[in-house]
């Protein structure tokens, strides 16, 4: 087994990644990785899950919990102990990432004592490639997090252990330093001795004015937002670099690189696609990218990933990145697509293209992939090249393609994070932001029209769930009709229309449903049921007739295949499905006379029933039961619904625009003493006592 929280959870056997079901199971694993061969208290693991105010279940769902990650990825081998008071993972030195990186930062430390600062600077850059973002990211939690900020400063301690024994050992020259400097203190602008790093370097590579430039904006930052001054150290140096101190003076350089034989190549590829006029938002990330790129030094090519759902604007980001670096790579920009509608593209033929866009005739292109990567790589060795690789399935894909030279340099987009390439840069991209999508819609469509119907503009970025690519289309459909408001667009996309099909296709929305689990493909097709703008997990339970705690699981695979958006509120996680995906699902459904369907609405209905009334109990009450209706109750069992209904009032804020349409749903569909219970119990619920008795609208 192979274990990694440097970075996102990843267990791996035999190099193949294992799915992990459950943001409830990727807590319990993480916390018994980070105490690996240690007993890790059951009370542990339940404030890890649930935090100070857990169900009464808890520690029986944590035994599940223990159980199903058995199964998962030991098939039922003892390698979870139960030893009193909880659980002890067993795992050897090299199976978890930690481990190996704590060990390589002490052999580092041996080799200071052992004054040979190149094996220390050697080790700690293995050390460093070990991680591939935050420690444990994406796990919430308060216990979890606060590990995980301990591992991320102790590797950002090491990192400046690192530069430190470079700049004043290492054979990286003081320029090649000043750029990786610069993005790490751009991302912790406070910490003085990275500073101070900073601008030792810019100083030894002849940019004193950038040098002191640096520590000026370091002050009025300090001054301006903690009103303290630099430390003394940086004061000092300060006044060193002023004074151009000889004791600042770096190493001696390096001996000059054997002089090469000028080439002159026969062909230079540009095969940069198009980029687009419009780029919007993305700054921070680029500045991210390009930083990174710009930096030198290592024996490898630089290599930066960016990830991220389809259609979020990897692609888009990466191109225009690349138009941008082009200039200081004459010997060539390469791009390939290594996946479509047919499938993975095999590296075999993309080499082959590779070869051929240099000049390499087809009788000196060798026949396998081992051969082809040799002869690239070989051709690539002095040259200074930009490679492109779009769109990468897995890093197998990746690996043949990439140059053996530190002249070239390397962006894969990927779906995935692609964990297993080294990369110097990793970005995951989100959605846009409103303030990005509302930007991108104007400079397509022309700022006074989304301007003119700023509500229709924000419900138009919602469905089309902040994706670039959907916001793209969406706003050139509306500059292709001058006569169009933008509200007629949002109704004509709710109708459903072209636009949904082409979403589909290039998002890679069908492959990601067809990957589903057979329970999670039913319930993403019976998602359309829930006439709710975003709604609870608890909803999962009577759609498909089992449990709160499946019906989390199966969302969490929906959420994993980004088919629907979770998010952090008020009473716990709530799901939104970007209104394009709810479209597909909506053409997945079956007919709505079909009998399984109108159960599961008939169970939800229900259910939201059956806790309304619980609420309205709560909140003071009489018992709507009694009146005499006869619909049918879908109770939750008791420890989720107390939870639910704990706050009646908040609850009943958070969904009676749900309960209001839920009344228009079950009349429609024939369900009519659902509606009047719900009806009832809106109805009733404004008249309690207390500060949210009532509601805006009630009166309707």
């Amino acid at each position: 087994m192979e274990y990694r929280i440097l970075g996102p959870l990843e267990a791996r056997r035999e190099g193949t990644a294992i799915d992990i079901k459950g943001r409830r199971q990727l807590t319990v694993l993480a916390m018994l990785l980070v105490d690996a061969n240690q007993v890790v208290p059951t009370d542990h693991l339940v404030e890890a899950v649930w935090g100070s105010k857990p169900p009464t279940t808890s520690r029986s769902q944590i035994h599940i919990c223990v159980s199903s990650l058995r199964r998962q990825l030991f098939a039922g081998e003892d390698v979870i102990d139960t030893r009193a008071p909880g659980y002890r993972l067993r795992v050897a030195e090299q199976e978890l990432d930690l481990h190996v990186f704590q060990s390589r930062v002490a052999a580092a430390r041996t080799a200071v004592r052992d004054a040979d600062p190149r094996r220390a600077v050697a080790e700690l850059r293995a050390a460093l490639g070990l991680w591939h973002g935050r420690a444990l990211a994406g796990i919430g939690g308060g216990a979890v997090r606060a590990l995980a900020s301990r591992y991320d400063e102790q590797r950002l301690a090491v990192h400046e252990e690192c530069l430190e024994l470079e700049l004043a050992h290492g054979p990286s020259t003081a320029h090649d330093l000043a750029g990786e400097l610069l993005a790490l203190v751009a991302a912790h602008p406070r910490r003085e001795r990275l500073l101070a790093l900073l601008m030792t370097a810019l100083y030894r590579a002849g940019r004193q004015a950038e040098a002191l430039d640096a520590y000026h904006q370091a002050r009025l930052r300090l001054v301006g937002e903690l009103g303290i001054e630099p430390g003394s150290g940086l004061d000092t140096l300060y006044q060193q670099i002023l004074a151009h101190d000889p004791a600042l003076a770096g190493p001696a350089a390096p001996p000059p690189e054997p002089v090469r034989a000028a080439r002159t190549p026969d062909r230079v590829p540009r095969r940069l696609p198009a980029g687009v006029a419009d780029f919007t938002g993305r700054r921070d990330s680029l500045t991210v990218l390009l930083t990174a790129l710009e930096r030198a030094g290592g024996t490898a090519a630089p290599t930066a990933v960016v990830s991220g759902r389809g259609g979020v604007g990897k692609t888009t980001l990466a191109v225009h990145a690349a138009h941008l670096l082009a200039p200081r790579f004459p010997d060539g920009q390469l791009f390939a697509r290594l996946s479509g509608p047919e499938g993975a593209e095999n590296p075999h033929d993309v080499l082959g293209r590779f070869l051929r866009a240099y000049g390499q005739q087809e009788p000196d292109i060798p026949d396998g992939v081992e051969e082809r990567a040799e002869t690239y790589r070989d051709l690539m060795a002095d040259r200074r090249a930009l490679v492109i690789l779009d769109d990468a399935l897995t890093e197998s894909q990746v690996f043949p393609l990439l140059p053996g030279t530190s002249r070239c340099r390397v962006i894969v987009t990927s779906r995935r994070p692609l964990p297993g390439l080294a990369a110097g840069v990793r970005l995951r991209l989100a959605p846009f932001t409103e303030r990005s999508a509302l930007e991108l819609g104007g400079r397509i469509a022309g700022h006074a029209r989304i301007d003119a119907d700023r509500a229709a503009a924000v419900a138009l970025n919602e469905t089309c769930g902040y994706l670039p690519l959907a916001l793209r289309l969406a706003a050139a459909r509306l500059a292709a009709h001058p006569h169009w408001t933008v509200a007629d667009l949002v109704a004509r996309l709710g109708a459903g229309s072209g636009w949904l099909a082409e979403m589909e296709e290039q998002t890679g929305v069908g492959h990601a449903y067809a990957s589903l689990s057979d329970d999670a493909g039913r319930l993403f097709r019976l998602l359309p049921l829930v006439e709710a703008a975003d709604f609870p997990a608890w909803v999962g339970a009577p759609l498909l007739d089992v449990d709160v705690c499946r019906a989390e699981a199966l969302f969490d695979e929906l959420a994993d295949a980004d088919l629907l958006v979770a998010r952090p509120a008020p009473g716990g996680t709530r799901y939104w499905v970007p209104g394009w995906i709810l479209g597909y699902a909506r053409r997945l459904q079956e007919p709505e006379h079909d009998p399984a369907r109108r159960k599961s609405l008939e169970r939800l209905l229900g259910a939201l029933l059956y806790l309304s009334e619980l609420a309205h109990r709560r909140r003071g009450g009489h018992d709507l039961r009694l009146a005499g209706n006869g619909a049918s109750r879908w109770e939750l069992p008791g420890s989720p619904a107390d939870l639910i209904t704990a706050d009646p009032a908040a609850w009943y804020g958070r969904e009676r625009p749900w309960v209001l349409r839920a009344v228009r749903q079950a009349t429609a569909a024939g369900f009519a003493e659902h509606a009047w219970g719900l009806a009832m119990c809106t109805v009733t619920f404004a008249g309690l006592p207390g500060p949210a008795g009532r509601y805006p609208g009630d009166e309707s």
